[in-house]
């Protein structure tokens, strides 16, 4: 094996660690908000598993990943924020990710990712209160507006 033919491009690698930084901070998101939710593991792995599912759904459909990155699916794919980190990988990897998609992907999973992260640390401040029971999303934001007044 030579790896003198190996071509390092500082752009796809910095574009592939900011999708990798991006998607982590949205899957981490996901999850803290998903442990503040459900009082035991058993019923957290019922919302967990699904969510699995979707990030390696596109490693079903890699070969129209990499022979029409232009088709309605992949587009799809590469825009909705559960399944956006592989997929952009890959494309990035296989050279059909454009600077621009990559950015605006880049920017839409921190942004989500960030916002998640928020409602999480909102949720686990009342997930622990509520601690045995499953938390209400919407009585957590009541809870907040009666606090207010």
């Amino acid at each position: 094996m030579d790896l003198s033919i190996l071509v390092f491009e500082p752009g796809p690698i910095i574009i592939g660690a900011l999708l990798l930084l991006s998607g982590f901070t949205l899957f981490t998101g996901v999850l803290v908000a998903i442990g503040a939710i459900m009082p035991t593991a058993k019923e957290a792995g019922t919302i967990f598993g699904p969510l699995m599912a979707a990030m390696f759904i596109p490693f079903y459909a890699y070969s129209l990943i990499i022979s029409d990155p232009e088709s309605l699916i992949v587009q799809v794919f590469t825009y909705f924020p559960l399944t956006a980190p592989v997929t952009a990988m890959l494309r990035n990897g296989f050279g059909t990710l454009s600077g621009m998609e990559a950015t605006i992907v880049i920017a839409e999973l921190f942004i989500v990712g960030i916002l998640i992260l928020r409602l999480a640390v909102h949720l686990f401040r009342y997930g622990s209160i509520e601690y045995g029971k499953k938390l209400s999303i919407a009585g957590t934001f009541r809870r907040k507006e009666l606090a207010a007044k």
